[in-house]
């Protein structure tokens, strides 16, 4: 099946949202900060929806764990590896992102992105896994989309019924956490959350929307994108936010808003595209370097030797610098990888299968 162009610009886009988001401590409390975070990984889901077609549930679960698990799990497993040798070898590459083997080990098992404790017996304080979180809860919510899809085209359910069904879903994903402070595994609250941006891309890939708005469509998106931003955050791996509605209502304006711009890309600029949308068709491995990066390989010391040797001072060249650092090592990655044999499945296993199917039957 031929990929569509204008897609892989928008998770493009996305991917770097999710870099810059990372690196811009600086604006923490701006409206471009929130921004950022309002969008920058609901856009996936939304695009997972738009794309959505119905499948068995096997076939979902053998997909996902191919395309999703396996990915969080060789990264995870990577990150634990560095933060040994960082911590039993300090070295000038690599830091401890994981004091020890044991809480690696459980941060990998309970797949959050925001540090949390457990209560019941003895208390047990979970480090975050960084943005790969991403990866399982995305492996739970395609199982519940595609579970509620059944359901719903079973009983015949209307556009409205529907809408109301994954808003509540959506409600209950914040509930969970804003109300009983549950962070469970695998950031379901998250993957509830999710069930709302599935539907509207699906809804909006069924009514052709994206392909028939306007420029008007796209500057009101934006500017309801903005204006969330700035009356409220929206943090999905915790599923919480000042005004759910609201944050929600702007994710999605933010959503169209990308996507609208990713179609115009794919139209004038057709050069620009065929490289930029390579960043979006392997986004999966540029996710999973980047949370590398950040978590395990001191990258900042470029910046730093760099900012010693012009003797400069300003944060937003740092940090400008250091974005920068980022993507040009995520560029890297997405050369390379697809041509190291073994490596290359784990993040591109529909290209190349660890089992080739002849194999499988036999």
């Amino acid at each position: 099946m031929e990929r569509v162009k204008w897609i892989d610009n928008a998770r493009a886009i996305g991917i770097l949202l999710i870099i810059t988001g990372h690196t811009i401590g600086l604006y923490f409390g701006h409206t471009v900060f929130y921004a950022i975070y309002t969008v920058n990984v609901s856009i996936f889901f939304f695009l997972s929806g738009y794309l959505h077609r119905q499948k068995p549930i096997q076939k979902v679960i053998s997909g996902g764990f191919d395309n999703l698990l396996l990915p969080y799990i060789i990264t995870s497993v990577l990150m634990i590896i560095f933060s040994m040798i960082a911590v039993k070898r300090p070295n000038h590459f690599l830091q401890p992102y994981f004091p020890t083997f044991r809480q690696g080990v459980i941060a990998a098992c309970y797949g959050i992105g925001t540090a949390t404790t457990v209560i019941g017996k003895t208390q047990v304080n979970i480090m975050a896994i960084g943005a790969i979180w991403f990866l399982p809860c995305m492996f739970v919510a395609n199982l519940l989309y595609t579970g509620l899809r059944n359901l719903t085209d079973r009983y015949h359910f209307s556009d409205l019924a529907c809408t109301v069904l994954f808003a509540g879903f959506c409600a209950l994903g914040f509930v969970l956490t804003e109300k009983f402070n549950l962070y469970l595994p695998w950031s379901i609250p998250a993957a509830l959350v999710s069930m709302f941006f599935y539907w509207t891309g699906e809804w909006m890939h069924r009514y052709h929307l994206i392909q028939k708005g306007k420029w008007f469509h796209a500057v009101f998106a934006f500017i309801v994108w903005g204006l969330s931003a700035r009356i409220s955050t929206f943090w999905l791996n915790t599923a919480t936010a000042d005004n759910p509605a609201i944050a929600v209502i702007g994710s999605v304006a933010g959503c169209y808003a990308i996507c609208y711009v990713s179609l115009w890309l794919e139209k004038c600029f057709k050069e620009f595209t065929k490289w930029f949308s390579k960043l979006g068709e392997l986004s999966l491995i540029v996710l999973c370097t980047h949370i590398l990066d950040l978590n395990t390989l001191k990258t900042f010391r470029v910046m730093d030797k760099l900012c010693g040797a012009l003797k400069i001072s300003s944060m937003k060249f740092y940090t400008t610098g250091l974005i920068l650092c980022r993507v040009v090592l995520a560029v890297i990655a997405i050369a390379v990888i697809p041509h190291i044999p073994v490596i290359r499945s784990f993040f591109m296993y529909r290209q190349y299968p660890l089992i080739k199917k002849d194999k499988q039957r036999a």
